[in-house]
């Protein structure tokens, strides 16, 4: 907002204390006319908006103090005031019991200040106090008529244009299937007339959804780097205020300063907040996200002849999003991005291992197997945590060893102080770990064994059996029931050792067993009978006598493997306890040498 003069009346009676330096006659005068600055505005705007109540209040009713007439007097240069006498008959309406002066200032008063303040009241143009015109790409003053419309604006209120990308897919690992899709959104902002001519309905935008740390936002931004278009990244939480109306109001700002920027890529992160679905509670902040959440519809169905402008939002709770939103015709491509395959993984450790040294012994191919099941975000965490604990140690190479210490704290949690276990129990817990290794060898179903692990940093486990992740969420029986057994087996063994002397190390297994075994019986359909009502009183001590038969099934199977495995068992353990670590490929190779006929056990058709 600007104003073309400055005139200030102040009652002389009114301000105490302050010798004027010229009688009632006497006046400031100037040939210029001058603004009140933006800042002025501004601040006046955020006391108002201010989340202090009692600031806030205080501005309303007028009792903020500002600057005092003596303070204001200081900066007014005695050299720019001229002094003009004035008739009685210029000033009949003040009279002499209350004696006012006029000032009108003149704009050398302003010349501490940024010269860009000032309208050239010539052009109507912003520009120093020569004249001298200045960029105001943050300036978005729909009414100012002195910009040139035909300038893109690189910055609105609440909302920044990055216009020279640094990102292409090259800095992307990997998803070489998803940069084929997201290669055709390019192509459909550069060459949007192209599908037009074939009556092809271009879509206004697209949702990368999945888990946390695998290049979602990285994409979405090499997305507008390969297309070489402006680029707009907000959050979903942005729109979110207490005052009604202002994030409607951001939703328009933003759009608008996309349409004047392109073709342009509107970037939302965590798009869930912004596009939740609407519910029908009656809170007040609910209506309010539920009117910010209809203006965003209103945008995206709005834009229908503005070619360029392009939508991407990202999200892990993508089952939160209102149905509205994703329905054809406004977001109709929906893109889930999961964890690396591992050929994505070995792309990502090739990236982020450039610039870290290594020992020769440190292979990519390993690095790709035991980073099986992390996220990209993950697999560089490991990588770059490597390379400080070697730097820690002053080693200017990372080994395998580094690798291991860091997969463990990122697998186990890690604590400053071990458990202070007896030899005695750490006996129980080595033999306890052999047991799941033994029957998860023996498993032909279930997801092999990688290693064996104690690991008395840990606050969750002193120690733990790895296994591969699986690349598939559907099992067989037999695989299931393998899992089982393999859960069961760390007490078997530990019973098969010491008796009833036994610890309570296998807690969390038995949690584990019984929800698979309900699972298998209730759910998958695996029991006597496909579908059990839950809720009829005859079939709960059908279903109970199912669960326990299953378990004590599995029990069963993995006992006889225990007991004919305990020389080999207890072999292992010592290795364990005493290099803290062992493969299963030494486990395998132990087994071969010494123990061939564990290979050859039969236990299940």
């Amino acid at each position: 907002m600007y104003i073309s003069s400055l005139v200030i009346i102040y009652s002389v009676s009114s301000v105490a204390g302050f010798n004027l330096p010229f009688n009632r006659n006497h006046f400031l005068n100037s040939n210029k006319n001058y603004p009140f600055s933006r800042k002025y505005y501004e601040n006046y705007i955020k006391r108002l908006n201010s989340q202090n109540l009692t600031q806030q209040n205080e501005e309303i009713l007028g009792k903020t103090e500002h600057e005092s007439l003596d303070e204001f007097w200081k900066h007014l240069p005695t050299e720019n005031i001229q002094f003009i006498n004035e008739t009685n008959n210029d000033n009949e309406n003040i009279t002499q019991s209350k004696p006012r002066i006029r000032i009108l200032l003149n704009k050398n008063i302003f010349s501490p200040f940024d010269g860009s303040l000032f309208v050239n009241v010539n052009d109507g143009n912003r520009g120093d106090s020569q004249g001298n015109k200045n960029d105001w790409e943050d300036d978005d003053d729909e009414d100012y008529q002195g910009d040139d419309p035909r300038v893109k604006r690189r910055k609105s209120e609440n909302f920044h244009v990055i216009t020279k990308n640094p990102y292409s897919f090259k800095d992307v690992g990997g998803y070489d299937r998803i940069k084929t899709e997201l290669n055709q959104c390019i192509d459909m902002l550069k060459n949007h007339t192209k599908y037009q001519k074939y009556s092809v309905r271009v879509p206004k935008g697209l949702i990368l959804e999945g888990p946390p740390g695998n290049g979602k936002t990285l994409l979405a931004k090499a997305l507008a780097g390969e297309a070489n278009t402006s680029f707009i990244s907000v959050s979903g939480s942005e729109f979110q205020e207490k005052y009604v109306g202002v994030g409607s109001s951001r939703i328009r700002e933003l759009f608008k300063l996309a349409k004047k920027n392109a073709p342009c890529i509107i970037f939302i992160d965590e798009i869930d907040a912004l596009g939740r679905a609407r519910g029908n509670d009656g809170e007040s902040s609910s209506a309010e996200r539920d009117n910010t959440l209809n203006e965003l519809l209103v945008a995206l169905d709005g834009f229908k002849n503005s070619n360029g402008i392009f939508v991407v939002g990202a999200t892990n709770r993508a089952d939160l999003l209102d149905q509205a939103l994703l329905r054809p015709g406004r977001i109709d491509k929906r893109i889930y991005i999961g964890n690396p395959d591992e050929a994505t993984r070995k792309e990502i450790i090739e990236m982020y291992i450039k610039g870290k040294p290594t020992e020769e012994s440190v292979d990519i191919a390993t690095i790709v197997e035991i980073s099986s099941g992390f996220s990209g975000a993950q697999i560089e965490n490991l990588l770059n945590e490597a390379m400080l604990n070697a730097l820690r140690d002053d080693r200017t190479m990372f080994t395998n060893m580094d690798l291991d210490v860091v997969f463990n704290k990122m697998l186990a949690g890690w604590q400053p102080t071990e458990h202070a276990f007896t030899n005695d129990i750490i006996d129980h817990i080595a033999i306890h770990e052999l047991g799941h290794a033994v029957v998860g060898l023996i498993c032909k179903h279930h997801a092999r064994v990688t290693k064996v692990v104690i690991n008395l940093s840990s606050p969750r486990s002193p120690a733990y059996t790895i296994f591969e992740n699986a690349n598939s969420n559907i099992y067989t029986r037999e695989a299931l029931f393998e899992h089982l057994m393999i859960l069961l087996s760390g007490r078997i063994a530990e019973e098969a050792f010491y008796g009833v002397s036994v610890t309570t190390g296998a807690i969390n297994d038995f949690e584990e067993a019984l929800k698979l075994a309900e699972k298998m019986i209730l759910y998958y359909g695996l029991g006597e009978k496909i579908i059990y009502p839950k809720n009829s009183e005859k079939y709960k001590e059908m279903i109970d006598n199912e669960i326990t038969n299953l378990i004590q099934d599995a029990y069963g199977y993995a006992e006889f493997i225990v007991n004919q495995s305990k020389e080999f068992i207890f072999e292992g353990s010592e290795i364990l306890k005493e290099n803290k670590s062992i493969l299963a490929e030494d486990l395998i190779l132990l087994m071969k040498i010494n123990h061939p006929h564990i290979l050859h056990l039969k236990m299940m058709n």
